[in-house]
């Protein structure tokens, strides 16, 4: 039996698996992975001396821990082939978008412990923000699992599942978010005549250096925001034409479209 199991092998998938290693939660050879994909599977064995297994229903047979990393559209399809292979008291755990504990349950035999996650993209750098949460069935046991393995990748939140879908449109979706601000600011600093390199190494650092502030300050966003700004000065100038370009609104609308489109799936 290994440590661990994942059924899918992607981008998300490699983040767990590099995330473990790194931590030392498990070893390579404890780790076994499908992928319908032969190349990402020699990607993954080569990279992470990991093991590949040969079918849905080996990885789900023989992991301690059964991790469901393949698409939300393919979740069901994967999951009445995995049914009759996962022994009874395995721990599961969903990283599938919008998929509830309570329709993995009934896809699996009774009274298997399902845990929802949704880390999101800085796993890949060891920084995820990940959010949890337990099915009818899930003990002490498998939550101090599931922590177990998403602390290797950064934060950990656990949210009752009804705050699921909400999570996700803010820290799931939220990277890309960020992406498309540093995009835009980067493009502006290359207008006034900025380097491009040196422009998105100014973005990337103060966007860093802002969100140390914000975790670490204990201070509202309002108030730092309003340290930086000054009577008369060119950061209210900005704020302003941010407001009448409609930002606050633009995020409002984008979080919310997030969350209804996770409703959907």
């Amino acid at each position: 039996m290994k440590r661990v199991s994942f059924l899918g092998g992607g981008k998300m998938a490699e983040a767990i698996v590099s995330g473990l290693l790194k931590a030392s939660w498990a070893r390579g050879d404890e780790i076994l992975v499908y992928d319908v994909d032969r190349s990402r599977l020699e990607h993954l064995v080569a990279a992470y001396g990991v093991n590949a297994a040969v079918s849905n229903r080996e990885a789900a047979a023989e992991g301690e821990t059964v991790i469901l990393a393949v698409k939300p559209q393919n979740l069901e399809e994967v999951l009445k082939e995995v049914a009759g292979s996962i022994p009874a008291g395995r721990t599961v755990i969903s990283i599938a978008m919008g998929k509830s504990t309570s329709f993995i349950e009934g896809l699996l035999p009774g009274g298997t412990p399902v845990v929802r996650v949704m880390p999101n993209n800085p796993a890949l750098v060891g920084a995820a923000v990940s959010v949890l949460s337990y099915g009818r069935f899930v003990g002490e046991e498998d939550r101090s699992r599931a922590l177990g393995i998403f602390r290797c990748l950064g934060d950990v939140h656990e949210v009752e599942e009804r705050y699921q879908d909400a999570a996700m449109a803010l820290s799931g979706c939220g990277p890309a978010y960020f992406y498309l601000v540093a995009e835009a600011m980067t493009d502006a600093g290359v207008k006034l005549g900025l380097q491009r390199e040196l422009a998105l190494r100014l973005t990337a650092g103060t966007m860093l250096g802002a969100a140390v502030m914000l975790r670490e300050s204990g201070l509202e966003p309002a108030r730092l925001k309003d340290m930086v700004t000054s009577p008369g000065g060119a950061t209210i100038m900005a704020l302003e034409a941010l407001e009448e370009a409609g930002l606050r609104a633009a995020f409002f609308r984008a979080v919310d479209a997030a969350y209804r489109r996770a409703r959907e799936v």
